[in-house]
């Protein structure tokens, strides 16, 4: 289980004492923010979870937002974005920038807010298909808005959680992977 410490509100090796004092294991990594915990737990028991300090987030995920580097005032789109992590890493990292979290499905976008509160940040949430930024952009009084950076998570077949949910070897079919294909295109 992999975490990700709020560097504006700890240090790694700070939350890593945090962890051991309560008989929490954990690993540093090359990635400046991430945790990797010997054992999962439950988020209850992670240290000021709910104030924001630090979230669940699997390593490769915490480089996406790393490897886009925001900056503060930049305008940043992240499409697919569901359910958050990877929009507020970048708000963590670029705290004064505008960010656009777009999905495409609404149900999904309430996790969004959630992470957003928890974390006590701020963007712009909308219900749109990345495709088709003439709908969704009126829906936030936009005729037109010049992205600084785009971080999009294409939808995928969900190979990278595999080791997570092995079960996904057997639900997915070959018609599911070509039909993504075709869909990632598109972006």
């Amino acid at each position: 289980m992999w975490l990700r410490v709020n560097a504006q509100q700890n240090s790694v090796e700070n939350y890593r004492t945090l962890l051991a004092e309560i008989g929490i294991l954990a690993e540093t990594s090359p990635h400046p923010q991430a945790l990797r915990l010997a054992s999962p737990t439950s988020v209850q028991k992670l240290p000021h979870f709910s104030e924001g300090v630090v979230t669940v987030q699997d390593l490769s995920a915490q480089w996406a937002a790393a490897l886009l580097e925001p900056q503060n005032d930049e305008w940043i789109l992240d499409a697919c974005a569901a359910p958050g992590g990877k929009t507020t890493h970048i708000l963590e990292l670029a705290p004064q920038a505008k960010v656009i979290a777009l999905d495409v499905e609404a149900h999904r976008l309430k996790r969004v807010e959630e992470n957003l509160a928890r974390l006590n940040q701020q963007a712009i949430i909308v219900c749109g298909d990345a495709t088709k930024p003439e709908q969704w952009l009126a829906e936030i009084g936009q005729s037109a808005v010049k992205f600084d950076r785009i971080l999009l998570d294409a939808p995928c077949s969900a190979t990278g959680v595999i080791r997570r949910h092995p079960d996904i070897k057997w639900l997915r079919q070959e018609t599911d992977i070509a039909q993504l294909t075709t869909l990632q295109k598109i972006f």
